[in-house]
Formats: C-alpha cells, sequence, structure tokens
C-alpha cells in the first residue's frame, strides 16, 4: 500500500509539474500574443513621418481666424430681399403723388392769378440740321427737276464721304496695329534680360540659403555643440527689431520729441488758419456791404437821370413825347402820385393816368416776357427753319444755281479743305498713338528693371518666412536631445529639400 501510495504521488507530483509547465507556457503566449502586442501598437512612433512631412511643434505659420457666423437653412433673406423693393416703390409713388400735387397747385393758381402773371405761350420751332433732311424737305415741298437732282448729290456725297472716311480710318487702325506689333515684340525682346536677371536672382537667394544652413547642419551635427542662439538669416533680411533698451528709449524720447514739435506746429498753423479766416470773412462782408451800397447807388443814379429826364420833358410838354415817358415811368415803376403829377403836366384825362398807373403796376408785377417772333416763332404755330454747316449744302446750292460760279468754288475749296485737314487730323493721331504706345513701352521696360530687385527681396522674405519655422524646430530638436544624429540627419535634409523644391517657387 505504501508502495502504491508513493508510486501515486510521484505521478501526481510529475502530473502536476507538467501542468505547471504548460500553464507558464500558456500564460506566456497569451502575454506576448495580447500584452506586448498591443502595448507596442499603441507606442507607434510617428517621428520618421514627420520628418518626413517637416511637422513642427511650434507653428508659426498664419493661422486664419474661426467662423463664428452661425450657419443658415438659407442665404435668401426675406427681409434683406423685400425691403429695398417696398423702399423703391414707396419712393416712385411718393414722386408721382408729389408731381400730381404740384400740377393740381398750379391749376388752382392758374384760375385765381392774372393773365399777364402766367407763363408766357411757347412755338414749336423745327430745326433741321442734317443737309440729306433739308434736301428731302425740299424736295417735298416742291418737287421740280433741280430740287431732286440737288437731293440725289447730296445722298451722293454722303456716300462717298461715308466710304472715304472709313478707308482712311481702316487705313490708320491697320498702321497703329502693325506698329503696336512690332513695339510689343521689341518690348519683350527687351523683357528677357530682365527676365533673367530676376530668375537667376533668386536662384542666387536659393543657393545662399542652402549653403549657410548646410553649414549650420554640419557644426551642429558634427561637433555635438548646443545651440543657444542661431544667426543664419543674420545676412538676409531681418524682419525683428534689434537694438539695446538704452536706443529704444532714446528713439522714444527722440520720436515724443518730434511729434510735439509736430503738434505745436499743427496747432499754430491752425490759429493762422483761423485767424486768417476771421479776417478774410469780415474783408468779404466789407465788400458785400460796398457791392450793395454801390448797387444801390448806381440804381439811384439812374432812377434821378430818369426822373431828371421826365421833369425835363414834362416842364415842356409835347404830345409826342408821351410814350417815351410812359416808358421811362415804367422802368423805374413810379409811385401813383407821380404818374399823376406828371400826367396833369401833360393834360391827360383821369382815364388815361389810371391806364398809365395799371400799365406800371403790371410792369412792376409780371417777371416774363414774349420771346421776339424773329426767334421764338408764333405761338401756336409750327415753324421749320434750318442750319447748314456742311460741304453738302454748299453742293446742294452749287446744283440749284449752277449759273453762279462762286457755289462751285466755295463747294470745291470747302470740300476739299475738310477732306485734307480730315486726312492731316488722322495722319497726327496715328503717330501720336504710335508714340505714346513706343514711350508706354519704355516705361514698362524701365518699370520692369526697377521692379527686378524688389522682386527677388520678395521672393527672399517669402522663403525665409517658410523656412526659418524649419530651422527653429531643428534647433529645438538638437537642444532636446531626443533625436540619434540620423535622424537629425534626416530633419537637416528634409529642409534643404525644402529650401530647393519648397515655395515659393523660383519658377513662377
Amino acid at each position: 500500500m505504501q508502495i502504491e501510495a508513493l508510486r501515486a504521488n510521484k505521478y501526481n507530483n510529475a502530473q502536476k509539474g507538467r501542468d505547471d509547465k504548460l500553464n507558464k507556457t500558456l500564460k506566456g503566449v497569451l502575454i506576448n500574443n495580447h500584452v506586448d502586442n498591443s502595448s507596442s501598437e499603441t507606442n507607434i512612433s510617428f517621428d520618421e513621418i514627420q520628418d518626413s512631412l517637416l511637422v513642427v511643434d511650434k507653428n508659426e505659420y498664419y493661422t486664419p481666424p474661426e467662423n463664428k457666423q452661425d450657419k443658415e437653412e438659407s442665404s435668401f433673406n426675406i427681409k434683406k430681399a423685400i425691403k429695398p423693393l417696398l423702399i423703391g416703390t414707396t419712393v416712385l409713388i411718393g414722386g408721382v403723388f408729389a408731381l400730381s400735387s404740384i400740377l393740381k397747385s398750379s391749376s388752382k393758381t392758374l384760375l385765381n392769378s392774372k393773365s399777364f402773371e402766367c407763363l408766357p405761350d411757347l412755338a414749336i420751332n423745327n430745326n433741321i440740321k442734317q443737309e440729306p433732311q433739308f434736301a428731302i424737305y425740299r424736295a417735298i415741298r416742291d418737287p421740280n427737276a433741280k430740287n431732286i437732282f440737288g437731293a440725289i448729290a447730296v445722298f451722293a456725297m454722303s456716300a462717298i464721304t461715308i466710304a472715304c472716311k472709313n478707308f482712311i480710318d481702316g487705313i490708320k487702325e491697320i498702321w497703329e496695329k502693325k506698329k503696336s506689333a512690332d513695339i510689343e515684340k521689341e518690348l519683350q525682346e527687351n523683357l528677357i534680360q530682365v527676365e533673367t536677371n530676376s530668375f537667376s536672382g533668386k536662384l542666387k537667394i536659393v543657393n545662399d540659403m542652402m549653403n549657410k544652413n548646410v553649414q549650420y547642419f554640419d557644426k551642429v551635427l558634427n561637433n555635438k555643440q548646443k545651440v543657444k542662439d542661431r544667426a543664419v538669416f543674420n545676412d538676409f533680411i531681418s524682419f525683428k527689431g534689434t537694438g539695446s533698451k538704452k536706443n529704444n528709449n532714446e528713439t522714444g524720447e527722440t520720436n515724443q520729441n518730434d511729434e510735439l514739435k509736430k503738434n505745436i506746429k499743427y496747432i499754430l498753423l491752425s490759429a493762422g488758419i483761423i485767424a486768417g479766416a476771421i479776417i478774410l470773412g469780415k474783408m468779404t462782408i466789407s465788400n458785400i456791404k460796398q457791392t450793395a451800397g454801390n448797387t444801390n447807388s448806381l440804381a439811384n443814379k439812374i432812377a434821378e437821370n430818369v426822373v431828371n429826364e421826365i421833369n425835363k420833358k414834362a416842364n415842356a410838354p409835347q404830345e409826342k413825347d408821351i410814350p417815351s415817358v410812359i416808358e421811362y415811368l415804367k422802368s423805374i415803376c413810379a409811385k401813383p402820385e407821380f404818374v399823376k403829377e406828371i400826367g396833369k403836366k401833360y393834360g391827360l384825362s383821369e382815364d388815361k393816368i389810371s391806364s398809365i398807373i395799371k400799365e406800371v403796376e403790371k410792369e412792376k408785377s409780371t417777371i416774363f416776357a414774349d420771346a421776339p417772333t424773329a426767334l421764338g416763332g408764333i405761338p401756336k404755330k409750327l415753324q421749320y427753319y434750318c442750319y447748314i454747316d456742311e460741304n453738302r449744302g454748299h453742293l446742294y446750292n452749287w446744283i440749284l444755281h449752277p449759273e453762279n460760279k462762286f457755289t462751285k468754288y466755295i463747294f470745291l475749296s470747302f470740300t476739299l479743305s475738310s477732306a485734307i485737314g480730315y486726312m492731316f487730323k488722322q495722319a497726327m493721331d496715328a503717330i501720336k498713338n504710335v508714340t505714346v504706345m513706343r514711350e508706354n513701352a519704355k516705361t514698362e521696360l524701365g518699370l520692369r528693371k526697377r521692379l527686378v530687385d524688389v522682386e527677388v527681396r520678395n521672393f527672399q522674405a517669402k522663403k525665409e518666412s517658410a523656412i526659418k519655422p524649419l530651422v527653429d524646430n531643428f534647433s529645438s530638436q538638437v537642444q532636446s536631445g531626443q533625436k540619434s544624429r540620423e535622424e537629425l540627419k534626416q530633419l537637416a535634409d528634409n529642409i534643404l529639400t525644402e529650401i530647393k523644391n519648397g515655395p515659393p517657387y523660383v519658377y513662377t
């Protein structure tokens, strides 16, 4: 029994040892498959891809502001759409109403106004300005052979004039276009060197930046030297102000003194302007008063002379002087007492004196006068008149009056001088336009030459703004000591590649 028990115990111990080994093996497999793998999955490093894509920790690029506008379901705003329509409709209706109110008030005023206070009537004048219309008018009025031949001649000359004018204008435009093409070709040929200078300047900027950064990277990586103050871009344009505090204080004090002096100058200048304005205002008022006084003196002098003339005629009254005396009385708007006094001297009746007083009052009240018949025409009648100022009108006169040689000479001389003048004008305009184009091309070339330096410096500034954060990130990585030399070398290579191929591009 003991032997069997020992055997059984030995068998159980062996089985237990095998189970322990199996459990340890299973435990190791499970730990390797689940714990270690999951840990390795969560600790994947993105350093390599960050270095390849040049992702920096502290971004100094421009960040656009967030758009805080509320999103609307529809961009259509019925208030904004309808409001202008309502305002426009209201203004239109109000304008029509105001016009109707003016017409209503005018009609009421017309009913209660005297005839001499109303607006005078106007005649209808039809002005015939063009020679073809004038020839047609004469042919319609009197369709005889001469008028018909004259109209045909006017139309024929109009057609010939249009054809010749288009021919001259076409030659001018063709010549200007050819010259413009030659000038543009010459300008582009001259711009080759200008653009070459700009291109080579950009390449030089890129090459210098690469050389300076290569030297910087080589110094840092090979000498294992920590970077405290990097001066890679010292030879380029500086975008940050430098200088000691003392210099800043001195500059601030100088700026304050300059600003104070400017303010004092502005105050004194403003005070001087105000004083000058007051003086000029007083002088202006004085001038206006003197002008008004001189005008009154002149009016009184004229009225006095008229009164003296009336008294002179009234002292020796003659019947033939009565119309002129009445006009004198109207001109000075004489008072009724003075009219009665003069009327008695001429022995006029009370009715005649009363009518003169009414005429004087009418002259005083009305401000309108009828236009002369020779200019304004006869009211309520149609009137035609013509105004001929072209050579076709002289041709028409020659056709109607061939027996008079002067109509022929006038037409030929006027037409020849007009043709020569038009051709000369077009030729001078063409020469002027070509000269202006040539000078503009020279100005454009000069401007492009002056802009080469500006374009290169602009390219340099943009290139530095793009590379500076990357180099700063490289310096911080060197100082932190978290990356190996190989990783730093890869980062430096990527920065150099970005300098070479990154924006802004040389070929744009």
